[in-house]
């Protein structure tokens, strides 16, 4: 299963899969990537992977890109590091250049968004949303990205009406979770003063409730409501719910806002049923600073222990985690996902690497999620062997998802899920060294 809320520069997805599945049809033929002469090379592929997880590729870029191309990568790679100040600063230089053509503006004004979304500054990020549609609209781009933004700023807008989230207390206390019958890791988590268990979700950029939750915990409903897309239609519409107090693993926070999701949304149709009441993303989980996930499903918060890595190998693009690993010796960067059973690698990955799935035969699979159930195209590759942070870890029968037409601009390079963690004595989370850290091997 995934659960994950993601901002994109393009759309903004809420992905609630709780089972997929291979059909026993598959393709009559084999899979073959698109004329390699066909796709856009250079900065502007780099900034398109970027938007999509990608950020070390983009750091990685020893090329001499055009200067606006230059500064908006910079801004791009700040907001990616969590320096919000700095990104904003630099993305005015371009921003306020009256030289600097439409399509460009666009893309400085999305990263702004992004930004200050992740940081919270949801006004800010309603305004910069705004700006953003402009010069897409000046620019003349198609309805997709348009759509996109306006929902960013729709949903920024509704956030902004409520009290900025703020930390009252936080004294480090270890949690127990559990898993679930698909596998999710759950905690109890204090919401207005009442016990509620809760999803702990790294790939959710928000919080999340369902609506008969909202009411029981007392979440004040605000006015202006909002939507968001799901894995399998367009328009989920939602509330923004305010809880005056948060408490978890001796973190207190004061005003969380949630999304507020009907109860059908979030249940699923597994036999004996299946619902997911509450979800604590990652406005949450940051205020941790530093967290443990050990294998015996403890969680332990560490906001004073240094980070054991060398480098940094996370980045974080619209509130979605993004690691740094090499798939059989190639560089990419996977949405961390700890609501997800298994890894899997999405079609931005095959269009780049089309070698990976190059004659590969295709199978049609049934997912079912947020809205309903839809079909997507996969390839399965019997193993693949993964390094993350100087760790080697091995998949098998690893998906390649291969969506059709406008959907592979939106989509990240795969996720990296709970059959890599698992593999490991615990994996770590670092915001302020911008690290994830993987223990030994427990095979």
């Amino acid at each position: 299963m995934r659960l994950t809320l993601l901002c994109r520069t393009q759309v903004w997805i809420l992905t609630l899969v709780a089972v997929a599945w291979l059909l026993t049809a598959a393709c009559a033929r084999a899979w073959s990537p698109p004329d390699a002469e066909q796709r856009s090379t250079g900065i502007e592929e780099l900034m398109s992977d970027a938007e999509a997880g990608d950020v070390f590729a983009l750091e990685r870029y020893t090329g001499t890109p055009a200067p606006v191309w230059h500064a908006i990568a910079k801004v791009r790679v700040a907001a990616a590091r969590l320096r919000t100040e700095e990104a904003a600063a630099l993305a005015r230089a371009v921003i306020d250049d009256p030289q600097v053509p439409a399509a460009a503006r666009a893309s400085a004004w999305s990263v702004l968004a992004d930004a200050f979304f992740a940081d919270g500054r949801y006004d800010e990020a309603h305004e910069a949303g705004h700006h953003w549609q402009q010069a897409l609209r000046a620019s003349g781009a198609s309805a997709r990205p348009l759509a996109g933004a306006h929902r960013l700023s729709e949903l920024a807008a509704a956030l902004s009406n409520a009290p900025r989230q703020t930390v009252a207390a936080y004294i480090p206390q270890s949690v127990l979770t559990a898993r679930d019958k698909v596998g999710l890791s759950r905690a109890t988590v204090h919401v207005n003063g009442h016990a509620q268990e809760a999803v702990l979700d790294t790939g959710a950029g928000l919080s999340v409730v369902s609506r008969t939750t909202a009411e029981r915990l007392g979440l004040h409903l605000l006015e202006a409501p909002a939507t968001i897309d799901s894995s399998t239609r367009d328009g989920v519409h939602t509330r923004i719910g305010v809880a005056d107090s948060v408490d978890f693993a001796g973190l207190s926070l004061r005003n969380v806002a949630f999304l507020v999701i009907d109860d059908a949304q979030l249940s699923m149709p597994l036999p004996g049923g299946y619902s997911i009441p509450a979800i604590v993303g990652f406005p949450v989980l940051r205020e941790l600073k530093r967290i443990r996930f050990d294998h015996d499903g403890k969680l332990v918060p560490e906001p004073e222990a240094r980070s054991n890595s060398s480098h940094e190998n996370m980045r974080i693009v619209g509130s979605g985690l993004y690691v740094d690993v090499a798939i059989e010796g190639v560089q990419t960067a996977l949405h961390l996902d700890s609501g997800a059973p298994s890894s899997f690698l999405n079609y931005r990955f095959a269009l780049r690497h089309p070698r990976f799935v190059q004659g590969q035969t295709i199978h049609d699979e049934k997912l079912a999620g947020a809205g309903g159930t839809s079909m997507r195209r996969a390839a399965r590759l019997p193993s693949a062997n993964l390094v993350i942070d100087g760790k080697r870890a091995t998949l098998t029968d690893l998906s390649v998802t291969i969506p059709e037409g406008a959907e592979a601009e939106v989509s990240s390079f795969g996720v990296l899920g709970g059959d890599v963690l698992d593999q490991f004595h615990h994996w770590t989370i670092d915001f302020r060294s911008m690290t994830f850290e993987l223990g030994s091997s427990n095979k």
